[in-house]
């Protein structure tokens, strides 16, 4: 297992009615919130209580549910967004990582 499968690439944009969208791309799960940080918070939540689920209840599928990838559609948003905060100072979008939650076995 290499050190990249412990984290879970993410990111979060600003909507127009100012809430936030937050994505994990490797687990195809999202949250929203009326701040960048409920979102994430949000999201940090049900990535572990999927994750949970899917090592107890969902074991016999493990393997179809993790990796569960986003569609392309967010995978390409994700990188337009990266490309942009590369070159430009913004508070519309972030892009960050998150690490795998351990469950015990």
């Amino acid at each position: 297992m290499k050190l990249s499968d412990l984290v879970l690439r993410c990111y979060a944009e600003r909507e127009g009615d100012g809430s936030w969208f937050a994505m994990c791309l490797d687990l195809n799960i999202y949250a929203r919130g009326d701040s960048f940080d409920e979102a994430k918070s949000k999201l940090s939540g049900f990535i572990s209580k999927y994750l949970r689920e899917a090592v107890t209840k969902d074991r016999d599928y493990i393997a179809d549910l993790v990796p569960r990838h986003a569609p392309l559609f967010f995978w390409l948003r994700y990188f337009r967004i990266w490309c942009y905060i590369k070159f430009h100072q913004t508070r519309e979008f972030m892009r960050f990582n998150m690490p795998l939650p351990m469950v015990p076995a």
